[in-house]
């Protein structure tokens, strides 16, 4: 553990993650990544049901499977410069309210947001959303995807039941099946993709 200050307070007690096979305290509540870091690994924070903050560099290309599975007391994190969010990186992070998507991210895994309390998803240059990528997000009212997608997978935005506007590009065969907005009770606008490049 390093120390954030010199205050000698264990609560500000900050975890550098270095990667690899680094084992990751259960009970740890801040983490910076490294700037050597690319990956985050495979279950590298899961559990971690004290995780509240995390500091990831733009050099994060990856988050592999399962990374932050179950972290209920993470509530916002920045993703730069990620490509790829694996197959349930963040699934049942309850708490988790806010997640800014950088540039660069292009696909999203199975589960990947599943059962988060996420309010609103703006995607730049996503082009793949995987099965119930965002399925039973309670909290999520807007949606803006990118004008790359090229598919969403089964049941992506199923049970989501406050949200009422997404704006998606028209394209053939996009959407994998029917049932990618079901329980979507209150969705009463559809918008035609309205994203504008800086």
């Amino acid at each position: 553990m390093d120390h954030a200050d010199d205050d000698g307070d264990a609560d500000d007690d900050v975890f550098v993650y270095m990667g690899g096979n680094q084992e990751v305290p259960d009970d740890v509540r801040r983490v910076r990544v490294h700037k050597s870091v690319k990956i985050i690994r495979r279950s590298a924070f899961m559990l971690c049901s004290r995780l509240v903050s995390i500091e990831m560099h733009d050099g994060v290309e990856i988050i592999e499977e399962e990374a932050f599975m179950d972290c209920d007391t993470l509530k916002r994190i920045k993703l730069p410069g990620v490509r790829y969010i694996g197959v349930d990186a963040f699934n049942r992070c309850e708490g988790l309210e806010n997640v800014e998507f950088g540039d660069k991210l292009e696909r999203i895994g199975e589960g990947a947001f599943e059962k988060t309390s996420i309010r609103s998803i703006k995607l730049q240059r996503v082009r793949d959303i995987g099965i119930a990528a965002f399925a039973e997000c309670l909290q999520l009212t807007e949606v803006e995807l990118s004008k790359d997608l090229e598919t969403v997978g089964g049941g992506a935005f199923v049970r989501c039941p406050l949200l009422r506007r997404i704006a998606l590009p028209l394209k053939e065969n996009m959407l994998e099946n029917d049932v990618v907005f079901r329980g979507c009770d209150d969705l009463s606008q559809i918008h035609r993709h309205s994203w504008r490049d800086p």
